[in-house]
């Protein structure tokens, strides 16, 4: 099974409680960017779990309709900051013979479950800026058992949306200009990767 982790877009300072703080026009480029990218490297989650916190909630969202993702999003307590990486894998295991599942959530969480998950003793190694994803392969759902199998900052991700486009546009290799040919097979290779 692979999780991917997906931390929420910049969001707004000002609202009632933490709770509803919605994104900002920004961050929803950003919940847009990293589902498109996500679509591009050919991830299709089978289930999307998200906070319930307003920014969490609006991520997974919008970053699902660029995956085309037609299921529900499910929204887990556990997804919010200060849940035990034990307690949210315990949450996982009626989810455990899917493929892949998207989890979109807030910092510091995210990455003590990332480094968690692949048996690192230090998430600062590890950080997910915002609207960033991270892949981990997992076997079982057991702490430490997981491999980092990719981390992708805002500007990664972005970068794979406008190369795609790019690719879109050119439809073929251009034999005059080798640099852009080698992004290209950078590409592709990635996706082989995932």
């Amino acid at each position: 099974m692979k999780l991917y982790l997906l931390r929420h877009g910049t969001a707004s300072d000002v609202a009632p409680s933490d709770a509803e703080r919605k994104l900002t026009r920004e961050g929803e480029e950003e919940a847009q960017i990293a589902g498109s990218a996500l679509a591009e490297l050919g991830v299709k989650p089978s289930h999307v779990l998200s906070s319930p916190l307003v920014r969490a909630r609006q991520t997974a969202e919008i970053a699902a309709r660029a995956m085309k993702f037609r299921g529900e999003i499910e929204l887990l307590d556990e997804l919010t900051n200060g849940t035990p990486t034990q307690l949210l894998l315990r949450t996982l295991k009626p989810y455990s013979s899917e493929d892949g599942i998207l989890l979109v959530g807030h910092m510091p969480s995210l990455s003590e479950h990332l480094a968690a998950l692949i048996g690192s003793k230090s998430p600062q190694g590890l950080p997910l800026g915002k609207a960033c994803v991270a892949c981990v392969d997992l076997d079982e759902l057991r702490l430490g058992r997981g491999q980092l199998r990719w981390l992708l900052l805002q500007k990664q991700l972005r970068h794979i949306v406008e190369r795609n486009a790019q690719c879109n546009d050119a439809l073929s290799f251009d034999p005059k200009n080798p640099e852009e040919n080698d992004d290209l097979k950078r590409l592709d290779d990635f996706k082989r990767l995932i």
